[in-house]
């Protein structure tokens, strides 16, 4: 058969050595249920996260309501038998979960149940069954009321948004302190005004500061949607986490880089029309720039779904 040098190309970057324990890469993935009743397509996603030295999965569930106001887990049996099988694999699993309307105090408690259920699947799961973490998808922008609102009210919301993790987060440490606890953020959370200063100032607890470094003082990373479709530049995806990674080596947290190859949002957005090759020969730029820092936690791919059908 013959090969191309794009496919040569891209056989040498997933034959490299396998990253070191101190460095992790992610993905989401949302069609999990279909995956997880699979023995084929399981075998395909973990083959898949090794050549690609994918270490952590931020995999999507679905609560059901109890009559007594809390949230268990669906398909916990299907569940389980995935966990275990991705443990084998070396891989990372992360309940993925949340809505823009869970940032709003009165929608709180949904979130809070939801991370009870997490806990309460564990603690009913035998030790290779648990979930390693859960990571909140809870985007505040994606609100109807935001696109109208001015700054004042834009705080507003982003204030109610830390308030959540951080009850949320200390729910979790007091139920199980090994749980890892990890959010979604977008860019331009730290975004300042000419003058220094924060451009959207949260205060929480007495203390202003923007929403992104209120965050990385209580979880253990975020995921930056830092979706663009090249690393550097004025407007590439190195510039952009800049800030936010800076915080973070002054934390305990750490920052997962997100990179979109899923066709969403406009074309400059992400890496959907290049090649895997191409996308990866960008993003070695963003992993030489932030591996010398201790606030980085790796790349992360938005999402499965696309990433298995980008050509080589």
């Amino acid at each position: 058969m013959k090969h191309t040098f794009a496919h040569l190309l891209l056989f040498l970057m997933l034959a490299a050595p396998v990253l070191s324990a101190a460095e992790m890469r992610g993905m989401w993935i949302y069609k999990t249920d279909d995956i997880a009743a699979s023995a084929e397509a399981c075998d395909h996603l973990f083959d898949f996260c090794e050549k690609r030295h994918i270490t952590d999965l931020f995999w999507q569930v679905h609560f059901a309501k109890l009559d007594t106001g809390g949230r268990e887990l669906k398909n916990g049996a299907l569940t389980r038998a995935f966990i275990q099988r991705a443990h084998a694999r070396s891989l990372r699993i992360h309940a993925l979960f949340g809505d823009p309307s869970h940032a709003l105090r009165p929608k709180h408690a949904i979130v809070f149940a939801s991370v009870d259920g997490i806990l309460a699947f564990n603690r009913e799961s035998p030790a290779d069954a648990h979930f390693d973490g859960v990571h909140l998808d809870i985007e505040p922008h994606g609100l109807p009321q935001w696109k109208k609102a001015d700054i004042p009210q834009k705080c507003d919301l982003l204030s109610q948004f830390v308030e959540v993790n951080h009850k949320a987060v200390a729910r979790t440490r007091a139920a199980d302190p090994s749980l890892v606890y990890g959010v979604d953020i977008v860019f331009w959370l730290d975004k300042t005004t000419p003058e220094g200063k924060a451009a959207y100032p949260v205060i929480y607890e007495g203390t202003t500061k923007d929403a992104a470094k209120h965050l990385l003082d209580c979880v253990d990373h975020v995921a930056i949607m830092s979706y663009r479709d090249n690393a550097d530049g004025k407007n590439g995806i190195i510039p952009l986490v800049s800030k936010t990674i800076a915080y973070a080596d002054t934390t305990k947290a750490k920052v997962f880089v997100g990179a979109k190859m899923a066709n969403i949002g406009p074309k400059m957005e992400g890496f959907y029309g290049q090649t895997e090759t191409q996308m990866m020969a960008a993003l070695k730029l963003v992993d030489e720039t932030y591996r010398p820092h201790p606030g980085y936690a790796g790349l992360a791919f938005f999402m499965y779904e696309a990433f298995k059908n980008m050509p080589p």
